[in-house]
């Protein structure tokens, strides 16, 4: 089987000093690993050698392109648009059936790292709220996080749920993944039990307003035997027995709303579930920010045409307004990429899959759970690489920058050379000499091989 092999430049100091062309190679079957960062400033052809890996991979190689700019254009690619207006997405609720890679709980807590990824995180209990709704979603559906043999659903696009739904279809609902919007009903139904005391369950008795009047009777009565200790204190003349006659009827409201709650409680789960959910402004902002994900169309059940191609060209530019939604797709889906690779197994060293990413620093973080990290230090095994570009090494996280196998440097815009140097442990003065498109520095780190940092000429390629 062929490998690829990709030319990035000759020599420099062979060049300039013997005149001699000294090719520097990039191979597959020779690189420690095949992730690859290519850093430099706009315009110094970071897009080129984006091209240059992708074309030159071997066609067995599936690889993934999140086009920030939307101007990576790849012969025999198939590029989706991702907006409001296309909405093509990607159901967040779709689970890998795979018993050890995939299941309920990896994807809710897909679904909460997402957004907490983004500027505006979960509060502990917006956290805890959303789990329990993520989860009961799924229990409605007869898919339970414990029992494996219940993961397999199929998936259906906007349209098709709601010819479901308009033809009462329930039983073929029950074979079809939950979506958001399935949450948010959920979600709406428990407000509605906690603000009016009507469940949708069962004879409408609502377990939850009987307690709540339970407690707030209770209270009433402990306020008014305080008040009539103040009341004796300071010689009102208040008469105490109606006062009692009171209490006491408040008392029995109170027994008879607590009786009325015994009474409705037909699963013994009742209370358990009205502790999930006890506060209505935490399940209120919930469904909000549950809307406003929706509206995005990015976590829309209307998976993108991709079809057989190999080369899936993500055009994000209509997301770039809002950095947000932009890094919760991105996120979401190199985790999906992650646990599908996983579940494949262990190539043998093959590069099977690579994904693409450029504009990197608005990814990047020191977290370990960061897909992009996960990737580089777990992902070698199972055939995932991924290709980072950037305008600044110093953008890259530690993590890349000591585990991938190649750093090609393009010229650099001169306030990024100091940490750039720091970052990478390199002298300034190795930067200096870079010039737009037409020399760079590349650490290749081969088997076997010392790594360095190498200066290359593209002029003569």
């Amino acid at each position: 089987m062929s490998t690829t092999n990709i030319k990035l430049g000759n020599d420099f100091w062979k060049l300039t000093k013997e005149k001699q062309e000294l090719p520097v190679m990039w191979r597959e079957d020779q690189v420690s690993n095949h992730h690859v960062g290519v850093a430099g400033m706009s315009g110094a052809g970071k897009t080129h050698w984006i091209r240059e890996f992708v074309t030159n991979m071997g066609p067995d190689v599936e690889i993934d392109i999140f086009d920030y700019h939307g101007d990576i254009e790849i012969e025999n690619s198939e590029t989706v648009i991702f907006s409001e207006a296309t909405r093509y997405g990607f159901n967040p609720l779709v689970l890998n059936p795979d018993k050890h890679y995939g299941g309920v709980r990896r994807a809710v807590n897909d679904v909460i790292d997402a957004i907490n990824s983004t500027s505006r995180k979960l509060g502990g209990n917006q956290e805890g709220v959303l789990r329990h709704l993520l989860t009961d979603a799924y229990a409605a559906r007869g898919i339970l996080a414990d029992d494996p043999s219940t993961w397999s659903r199929r998936e259906a696009s906007e349209q098709e749920l709601r010819e479901i739904i308009a033809g009462k279809r329930w039983d073929e609902l029950r074979e079809i993944y939950p979506t958001l919007t399935d949450v948010v009903r959920l979600a709406k139904r428990k407000l509605r039990a906690l603000w009016m005391g009507v469940d949708d369950h069962g004879n409408g008795k609502s377990a939850l307003a009987c307690l709540d009047e339970y407690c707030r009777l209770m209270g009433s009565i402990n306020k008014r035997r305080t008040d009539i200790g103040k009341a004796r204190g300071r010689g009102a003349g208040e008469d105490l027995e109606a006062l009692e006659k009171r209490l006491e009827a408040a008392k029995g409201k109170a027994a008879e709303a607590h009786q009325v709650y015994l009474d409705s409680i037909e699963t013994g789960i009742e209370f358990e579930d009205a502790i999930k959910y006890h506060s209505k402004d935490v399940l209120l902002s919930v469904i909000t920010r549950l809307e406003n994900l929706i509206a995005t169309g990015i976590f829309n059940p209307n998976p993108p045409p991709f079809g057989a191609a190999k080369i899936h060209r993500y055009n994000l530019k209509p997301l770039a307004q809002s950095e947000d939604e932009l890094k919760m797709f991105v996120r979401f889906r190199m985790r999906a990429i992650v646990r599908e690779m996983m579940q494949r197994g262990e190539s043998n060293g093959k590069l099977r899959r690579l994904v693409v990413l450029d504009e990197s620093k608005k990814f990047n973080d020191e977290e370990t759970n960061n897909p992009i990290n996960v990737i580089v230090n777990e992902m070698r095994k199972f055939g995932l690489a991924i290709l980072l570009a950037g305008q600044s090494p110093a953008h890259f996280s530690t993590d890349f920058i000591k585990n991938a196998g190649t750093l090609l440097l393009l010229n650099l815009a001169t306030a990024d050379w100091d940490e750039a140097a720091r970052k990478l442990k390199i002298d300034v003065k190795d930067l200096k000499y870079l010039r737009p498109q037409k020399s760079g520095a590349v650490r290749i780190v081969e088997k076997g091989q010392v790594s360095n940092f190498r200066q290359i000429s593209f002029e003569a390629c």
